[in-house]
């Protein structure tokens, strides 16, 4: 009995030994369980180097910042002066046969008489765009969102844009200049802040701040190449590097990549959107239909671009000789080579019906903007002969694809493409009718010419889609009275 009684004693802590080690071999399975579960749910943030701007530009993410306050002033100020200069535009039909082929010319900076920064509380120097954006996106969302900025914080703006943005900077004309270096107060910088309306706390250009490290100090600051704006455009302020001392004692700060890529991109509540795609929801409104969302970031970009944006005389001049007859004409533009980000490429076909309607109702040109050289090749080969020969066209394009390669991307000088683009944009921005789709050219468009939003027809709005009937019936009754 007492042998029985020790095996089955025996027995039982072996079972009692087994039992503790599978549960502790359950415990531990848990624990590793547990941390593959956290390790994958904390999402680091990553810092991008230049090569993969362009990849977190196609794939906007939210970017955070656990130190951001939240925004407490106002997105759109009153601010009703006129800032740049009106040019003057002398067009000229027999500069023509030759304009296209003239060397590259630049605006020039009106001197200052020493006060140009008096009232100002800052200068922010607009140096770049992101690495993937053409001329619709830095010259006009970009652009227009920044200008935004410095307008709630009442710095002055100037543009003197360095080569991080690729497609728009041509090393053979924007790099050639020797630069210039001038002396202000360095120890600013833009500080980040979130909108309290945003549960996920994405965040966007906030206050200027000092930096942790310094206060304000004099600085030696470098500008170099020509800065590529002044290509194309009348300087945006009289704010002239060097040239005036009432600038000196005031700080110069410059938005980051992050700044750029995340926030005037997807997170900045007041900078313009040609169209919807990664951003907060409230600033994306999807319940509200389109052309509401729309019309509401146009209105301030209207304000910013009138305050602004001019284009220089030499481009006014392209934009004439290459559509000289823009009353009563009917503008379309039609992007095909690189359409991305929930975007669609229109066929030519759905333009055809509201062309012969315009032609059977109106007299004028057919305006025809695009990137491809297939889309040009079939309305010129297969539209009907009396459509045909209204239409017009920028001549002696280079920047056409044949497929879906951009044409910043053909090989063709990066200042020809900018040059066509923007007299593209120019041309279509005098049309007294507008077809589009979704594009930052398109919207620019608008930007120059307001009156146009009532006259025009987004061929990529599935949430309306506008019938010709409704094109006839409607929007060609509004251009009867209108001038250009």
């Amino acid at each position: 009995m007492w042998r029985k009684s020790r095996q089955k004693e025996g027995n039982n802590c072996c079972h009692k030994r087994g039992r503790r080690v599978r549960s502790k071999r359950r415990l531990l399975w848990i624990f590793l369980l547990l941390l593959v579960i956290l390790f994958i749910s904390i999402e680091p943030t990553p810092e991008f180097s230049e090569e993969e701007q362009v990849v977190a530009e196609e794939n906007p993410r939210c970017f955070q910042d656990h130190s951001a306050t939240v925004a407490d002033w106002e997105y759109h100020p009153n601010k009703p002066k006129q800032i740049v200069r009106d040019p003057e535009v002398h067009l000229d039909p027999k500069k023509c046969s030759t304009i296209t082929n003239m060397p590259p010319t630049m605006s020039r900076q009106q001197p200052s008489f020493g006060s140009v920064c008096d009232g100002f509380d800052g200068v922010l120097h607009i140096s770049q765009g992101d690495a993937g954006g053409a001329s619709g996106t830095i010259f006009f969302q970009f652009m227009v969102g920044m200008l935004q900025w410095a307008d709630q914080f009442n710095y002055m703006p100037f543009v003197h844009l360095n080569n991080f943005s690729a497609k728009v900077y041509d090393t053979q004309v924007h790099g050639q200049d020797p630069g210039r270096s001038f002396t202000m107060m360095g120890g600013m910088q833009i500080g980040n802040a979130l909108d309290a309306r945003d549960p996920g706390r994405c965040v966007f250009p906030g206050r200027p701040e000092l930096k942790a490290s310094s206060g304000l100090r004099p600085e030696k600051f470098t500008l170099n190449g020509t800065g590529v704006w002044q290509h194309y455009f009348e300087p945006i302020s009289p704010f002239d590097p060097g040239g005036d001392p009432s600038c000196e004692a005031l700080p110069l700060v410059t938005m980051t990549r992050e700044h750029i890529v995340f926030g005037i991109h997807s997170q900045a509540p007041w900078a313009p959107h040609p169209w919807r795609y990664l951003m907060p929801e409230y600033i994306l409104q999807s319940k509200i239909p389109l052309q509401d969302w729309l019309m509401e970031q146009r209105h301030h970009a209207i304000r910013t671009t009138r305050r602004y944006i001019r284009f220089t005389p030499h481009m006014e001049q392209l934009a004439a000789c290459a559509h000289p007859r823009p009353r009563n004409s009917l503008g379309m533009h039609i992007r095909h080579a690189d359409k991305e980000l929930s975007r669609w490429s229109i066929p030519v076909s759905m333009f055809l019906g509201f062309a012969q309607a315009f032609v059977s109702a109106e007299d004028g040109d057919i305006f025809v903007a695009t990137d491809s050289g297939l889309v040009l090749e079939e309305i010129l080969q297969t539209w009907p002969s009396e459509v045909r020969e209204r239409v017009v066209y920028q001549p002696g394009v280079q920047g056409l694809s044949r497929n879906e390669t951009a044409a910043f991307d053909l090989g063709v000088s990066v200042h020809r493409t900018n040059t066509e683009a923007l007299t593209d944009l120019l041309a279509l921005s005098k049309c007294t009718y507008l077809l589009h789709g979704l594009s930052a050219l398109s919207e620019a468009v608008f930007y120059l010419n307001p009156g146009l939003m009532e006259r025009a027809i987004n061929l990529e709005d599935f949430e309306t889609r506008y019938a010709v009937d409704y094109f006839v019936d409607t929007i060609l009754p509004r251009g009867k009275n209108v001038t250009t």
